[in-house]
Protein backbone atom coordinates (compact mmCIF):
# COMPACT_ATOMS: atom_id res chain seq x y z
CA UNK A 1 0.00 0.00 0.00
CA UNK A 2 2.91 2.78 0.75
CA UNK A 3 4.76 1.43 -2.42
CA UNK A 4 1.34 2.56 -4.51
CA UNK A 5 0.76 5.61 -2.20
CA UNK A 6 4.22 6.77 -3.30
CA UNK A 7 4.39 5.79 -6.82
CA UNK A 8 0.64 8.00 -6.83
CA UNK A 9 2.79 11.15 -4.94
CA UNK A 10 5.43 10.96 -7.57
CA UNK A 11 3.04 10.94 -11.00
CA UNK A 12 1.14 14.06 -8.68
CA UNK A 13 4.39 15.71 -8.76
CA UNK A 14 5.75 14.99 -11.96
CA UNK A 15 2.67 16.06 -13.72
CA UNK A 16 2.10 18.99 -11.93
CA UNK A 17 5.72 20.22 -12.29
CA UNK A 18 5.12 21.29 -15.70
CA UNK A 19 2.03 23.36 -14.84
CA UNK A 20 -0.29 21.15 -17.21
CA UNK A 21 -2.60 20.38 -14.26
CA UNK A 22 -5.42 22.55 -13.57
CA UNK A 23 -8.06 22.94 -11.16
CA UNK A 24 -11.40 24.60 -11.39
CA UNK A 25 -14.79 24.41 -11.48
CA UNK A 26 -18.39 26.37 -10.89
CA UNK A 27 -20.99 26.97 -8.40
CA UNK A 28 -24.86 28.39 -8.98
CA UNK A 29 -27.77 28.81 -7.06
CA UNK A 30 -31.44 29.50 -8.89
CA UNK A 31 -34.37 30.40 -6.49
CA UNK A 32 -37.75 30.85 -9.07
CA UNK A 33 -41.55 31.48 -7.90
CA UNK A 34 -44.56 31.46 -10.20
CA UNK A 35 -46.73 34.70 -10.14
CA UNK A 36 -49.77 32.14 -9.73
CA UNK A 37 -51.96 32.32 -6.62
CA UNK A 38 -50.69 29.77 -4.45
CA UNK A 39 -47.29 28.57 -6.75
CA UNK A 40 -44.65 27.24 -4.73
CA UNK A 41 -41.18 28.28 -4.85
CA UNK A 42 -38.35 26.00 -6.69
CA UNK A 43 -34.85 26.72 -5.18
CA UNK A 44 -31.59 24.86 -6.92
CA UNK A 45 -27.88 24.49 -6.41
CA UNK A 46 -24.94 23.09 -8.21
CA UNK A 47 -21.33 22.40 -7.29
CA UNK A 48 -18.67 21.00 -10.12
CA UNK A 49 -15.54 20.62 -9.39
CA UNK A 50 -13.08 19.81 -12.90
CA UNK A 51 -9.66 18.59 -13.14
CA UNK A 52 -7.68 19.35 -16.09
CA UNK A 53 -4.63 18.09 -17.84
CA UNK A 54 -3.28 19.87 -21.34
CA UNK A 55 -1.52 17.46 -23.64
CA UNK A 56 -0.20 20.33 -25.77
CA UNK A 57 -1.28 23.85 -26.69
CA UNK A 58 -4.53 22.83 -27.88
CA UNK A 59 -5.77 19.26 -26.74
CA UNK A 60 -6.65 18.93 -22.84
CA UNK A 61 -8.44 16.57 -20.93
CA UNK A 62 -10.66 17.04 -18.09
CA UNK A 63 -13.11 15.27 -15.36
CA UNK A 64 -16.13 17.15 -13.75
CA UNK A 65 -17.61 15.86 -10.86
CA UNK A 66 -20.84 17.50 -9.71
CA UNK A 67 -23.54 17.76 -7.29
CA UNK A 68 -26.79 19.20 -7.68
CA UNK A 69 -30.40 19.68 -5.51
CA UNK A 70 -33.92 20.77 -7.03
CA UNK A 71 -36.57 20.97 -4.14
CA UNK A 72 -39.99 21.96 -5.30
CA UNK A 73 -42.32 23.71 -3.15
CA UNK A 74 -42.92 21.29 0.13
CA UNK A 75 -41.06 18.29 -1.86
CA UNK A 76 -38.24 16.70 -0.69
CA UNK A 77 -35.19 17.92 -2.95
CA UNK A 78 -33.52 15.47 -5.70
CA UNK A 79 -29.93 15.14 -5.12
CA UNK A 80 -27.89 14.39 -8.28
CA UNK A 81 -24.40 13.04 -8.72
CA UNK A 82 -22.63 13.73 -12.06
CA UNK A 83 -19.67 12.70 -13.99
CA UNK A 84 -18.67 14.14 -16.85
CA UNK A 85 -14.91 13.51 -18.34
CA UNK A 86 -14.68 15.63 -21.91
CA UNK A 87 -11.97 16.42 -24.30
CA UNK A 88 -11.11 20.32 -24.91
CA UNK A 89 -9.52 21.83 -28.18
CA UNK A 90 -8.99 25.40 -28.14
CA UNK A 91 -8.57 26.38 -31.52
CA UNK A 92 -8.20 30.24 -31.21
CA UNK A 93 -5.68 32.03 -28.93
CA UNK A 94 -5.11 35.42 -28.97
CA UNK A 95 -2.86 36.74 -26.03
CA UNK A 96 -4.63 36.23 -22.81
CA UNK A 97 -7.60 34.90 -24.67
CA UNK A 98 -8.96 32.11 -26.80
CA UNK A 99 -11.87 29.99 -27.51
CA UNK A 100 -12.12 26.19 -27.48
CA UNK A 101 -14.80 23.49 -27.42
CA UNK A 102 -15.35 20.40 -25.09
CA UNK A 103 -16.62 17.51 -25.73
CA UNK A 104 -17.67 14.90 -23.97
CA UNK A 105 -20.00 12.42 -22.21
CA UNK A 106 -22.16 13.11 -18.65
CA UNK A 107 -23.75 10.43 -16.64
CA UNK A 108 -26.48 12.06 -13.69
CA UNK A 109 -28.14 9.79 -11.08
CA UNK A 110 -30.38 11.49 -9.03
CA UNK A 111 -31.84 10.81 -5.62
CA UNK A 112 -33.39 7.40 -4.40
CA UNK A 113 -35.94 5.81 -7.23
CA UNK A 114 -35.31 9.05 -8.75
CA UNK A 115 -33.46 7.47 -12.02
CA UNK A 116 -30.52 8.79 -14.21
CA UNK A 117 -29.42 10.35 -17.61
CA UNK A 118 -26.72 10.30 -20.05
CA UNK A 119 -26.09 12.18 -22.64
CA UNK A 120 -23.12 13.12 -25.16
CA UNK A 121 -22.49 16.49 -26.82
CA UNK A 122 -20.19 20.05 -27.35
CA UNK A 123 -20.25 23.05 -25.46
CA UNK A 124 -18.16 26.34 -26.54
CA UNK A 125 -16.73 29.08 -24.39
CA UNK A 126 -13.70 31.28 -23.79
CA UNK A 127 -10.79 31.31 -21.28
CA UNK A 128 -9.46 34.42 -20.56
CA UNK A 129 -5.88 33.90 -18.23
CA UNK A 130 -6.03 36.73 -15.54
CA UNK A 131 -2.86 35.71 -13.97
CA UNK A 132 0.04 33.90 -14.39
CA UNK A 133 -2.07 30.88 -12.27
CA UNK A 134 -5.70 32.27 -12.44
CA UNK A 135 -8.17 31.65 -15.46
CA UNK A 136 -11.79 32.98 -15.95
CA UNK A 137 -14.10 30.71 -17.81
CA UNK A 138 -17.54 31.09 -19.39
CA UNK A 139 -19.22 28.11 -21.47
CA UNK A 140 -22.13 28.49 -23.24
CA UNK A 141 -24.79 26.95 -25.47
CA UNK A 142 -24.83 22.98 -26.00
CA UNK A 143 -24.97 20.63 -28.88
CA UNK A 144 -26.07 17.33 -28.42
CA UNK A 145 -28.30 14.26 -27.38
CA UNK A 146 -29.61 13.48 -23.90
CA UNK A 147 -31.64 10.41 -22.83
CA UNK A 148 -33.73 10.70 -19.30
CA UNK A 149 -34.79 6.85 -17.18
CA UNK A 150 -38.16 6.14 -17.29
CA UNK A 151 -37.79 7.12 -13.50
CA UNK A 152 -35.95 10.65 -14.65
CA UNK A 153 -38.91 11.18 -17.16
CA UNK A 154 -38.23 8.42 -19.75
CA UNK A 155 -37.48 10.92 -22.39
CA UNK A 156 -34.81 11.65 -25.45
CA UNK A 157 -33.52 15.06 -25.96
CA UNK A 158 -31.20 16.25 -29.38
CA UNK A 159 -30.47 19.64 -30.19
CA UNK A 160 -28.79 22.61 -29.89
CA UNK A 161 -29.44 25.26 -27.05
CA UNK A 162 -27.90 28.89 -27.10
CA UNK A 163 -29.79 30.24 -24.04
CA UNK A 164 -29.18 31.41 -20.58
CA UNK A 165 -29.65 27.65 -19.32
CA UNK A 166 -27.28 26.80 -20.68
CA UNK A 167 -24.29 29.14 -19.42
CA UNK A 168 -21.96 28.83 -16.84
CA UNK A 169 -18.90 30.63 -15.17
CA UNK A 170 -15.92 29.26 -13.15
CA UNK A 171 -12.28 29.78 -12.05
CA UNK A 172 -8.73 27.65 -13.09
CA UNK A 173 -5.85 27.72 -10.91
CA UNK A 174 -3.10 26.18 -12.89
CA UNK A 175 -0.96 23.80 -10.73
Amino acid sequence: MKKIFAIAVVAMMAITVNAQTWLGGSFGFDWAKSKKDGAKATTSWGIAPELGYNLDENWAVAIKLGVESVKHGDADAVMGFQVNPYARYTFCQMDKLSFFIDGGINYTTYGKNAGNSFGIGVQPGLCYKVGDTVSLVAKFGYFGWKSYSEDAGNKDMFGLGIDGNDLSFGVYFDL
